[in-house]
């Protein structure tokens, strides 16, 4: 199988962390034996080097749903683990341990990643959180991705780890060398991060321009609330899932259901099953809308055989309109985002084509099926892309996928406004595939506000006919409604308002 180049990135961040890791645990144990400094900083290091990895595998399992419900509820782990890293480091450069040289990078570091844990933490049980603390986490992010870009906003597997402060004169050479390159790594990490924290804390004030937006009314009854719900599916859709999520849709109210499926997950036995889950809920007059995503593997088939690996996807399109019988199709997950990550630099004659052919197999088999095409990150290609999808008959709606970047509120507006622009010589109905924030880092209320931002922007735009919000809960994302440990954040009540709201001005022409 073909790896990627983000994921050769994911793989040596993962090699560096376990290093990071064993470097902890082995010089925290290297000290303790050692017993020359004080019997307080000797129980911080041990602290330290006993706590660490099974810390670090509680926050990254608790960042998830499938994971984080069991153990949720003991995240704080994490960050009172990295506070006895802020107080060892601190120990050891008051009592000059260490040459400075190391103990100052390494003592600040562990006090920038200690902050950007307590505001991520404390996000998940405050509303309000004062724009310096969540600028901490934004500014983590910000310096995270100048490696991984926008993934570092939502990814729950890309942890910042500590580093415990060498107590001891370095003997061997390699030593040397190696407490050289995380002086060097630390300071580098220290910059990046308060290089970024000006801009992280307007970022993080900058929603507030939407809480005060009034929605719009919709008379006419032509504008939809949705949920995307489950994680990409591989095949059918899990019991925890599948009850959480359905019974997060019936109680909000949505008009539709938006599902995204793997190439993998489109087999017939999961095709069955899923459209068995959703028959109860399709029956009180909800929409389906299913996505068509890509596999790990698809890059290498793209390559191999480009052609057949486009009959292969129309093959599936025409499995997935047969069984589920779709009322909105999107044969390609954001083509020129998602789809690029997936396969690669994609000649945009191939897209063309296929979903062109994609289109004409779904309106051959359904009529009533629409197909639309997804945009998102509003580069001259997407502005291309959504130009060819207004021209060509076969695709009845065009839309968009909308989420503030590290630029938090302001740079939401500004897609907004692109957004609109773009809509301007359109004829056809629009739709928002995808409506997102990040609680995790901009905190929970600042998702409040995105989400209503979007929605009021939404519906003072007459050709958009749907919003569909992103994520029941955290799954490969921390995008959800509801947090990994269940709970339902406060965004809930922000569109369960939105929808009664909407419904009213229907109901009442």
């Amino acid at each position: 199988m073909m790896v990627s180049a983000g994921d050769e990135l994911r793989i040596g961040w993962i090699v560096v962390s376990v290093a990071i890791l064993l470097w902890n645990v082995l010089l925290s144990s290297q000290i303790s034996r050692a017993r020359r400094q004080s019997p307080l900083f000797l129980a911080f290091t041990s602290i330290c080097g006993l706590f660490v990895v099974p810390a670090a595998l509680i926050v990254l399992a608790a960042g998830t749903t499938p994971t984080g419900r069991v153990i949720f509820l003991v995240a704080w782990i994490w960050p009172l683990v990295l506070l006895c890293y802020v107080v060892q480091s601190g120990y050891a450069l008051f009592r000059r341990y260490v040459t400075s040289l190391l103990a100052v990078p390494i003592f600040v570091y562990n006090c920038v990643v200690f902050v950007a844990a307590v505001s991520s933490y404390a996000s998940r049980w405050m509303d309000q959180l004062p724009a310096p603390l969540v600028g901490a986490a934004v500014a983590q992010a910000g310096a995270l991705g100048v490696l991984f870009g926008r993934e570092a906003l939502w990814s729950p597997w890309l942890v910042l780890l500590p580093f415990l402060s060498p107590a001891y004169p370095a003997v061997w050479r390699i030593s040397r060398t190696v407490r050289a390159l995380i002086a060097v790594t630390a300071t580098a990490a220290v910059v990046l991060v308060v290089t970024e924290y000006p801009r992280a804390v307007y970022a993080a004030q900058s929603f507030s321009t939407f809480g005060s937006e009034r929605l719009q009314e919709r008379p006419r009854g032509d504008f939809a609330i949705g949920l995307r719900i489950f994680p990409s599916l591989d095949g059918a859709p899990a019991p925890l899932p599948l009850s959480r999520d359905l019974a997060l849709a019936d109680s909000i109210g949505v008009r539709v259901v938006s599902v995204l499926l793997q190439p993998s997950g489109a087999h017939a036995l999961a095709l069955d099953s899923l459209e068995a889950s959703l028959d109860i809920i399709r029956r009180d007059s909800v929409q389906l809308l299913v996505t068509l995503g890509y596999d790990r593997d698809d890059a290498s088939k793209y390559q191999r055989d480009p052609s057949g690996y486009l009959d292969r996807r129309v093959a599936l399109i025409d499995r997935i309109v047969r069984r589920l019988r779709p009322d909105v199709l999107v044969p390609a997950l954001d083509p020129m985002d998602a789809g690029r990550r997936a396969l690669g630099n994609v000649p945009a004659a191939w897209w063309h084509a296929y979903l062109d052919s994609s289109a004409r197999r779904a309106h051959a088999l359904r009529p009533r099926t629409r197909v639309g095409v997804a945009v998102s990150s509003f580069t001259p290609d997407d502005s291309a892309l959504y130009a060819w999808g207004e021209r060509t008959r076969g695709i009845d709606l065009l839309g968009f996928s909308l989420a503030p970047s590290f630029g938090g509120g302001t740079s939401l507006a500004d897609r907004l406004r692109l957004a609109e622009r773009w809509m301007r010589s359109s004829r056809k109905g629009q739709w928002i595939w995808s409506a997102r924030a990040y609680p995790r880092t901009f905190g929970e209320a600042n998702q409040q506000r995105a989400i209503w931002g979007v929605l009021t922007w939404a519906t003072r735009q007459a050709k958009v006919r749907g919003v569909v919000i992103e994520g029941a809960s955290d799954y490969e994302a921390s995008v959800g409604l509801r947090d990994p440990g269940g709970r339902l954040r406060p965004v809930v009540a922000t569109v369960t308002r939105a929808r009664a709201a909407i419904d009213e001005t229907a109901e009442g022409r």
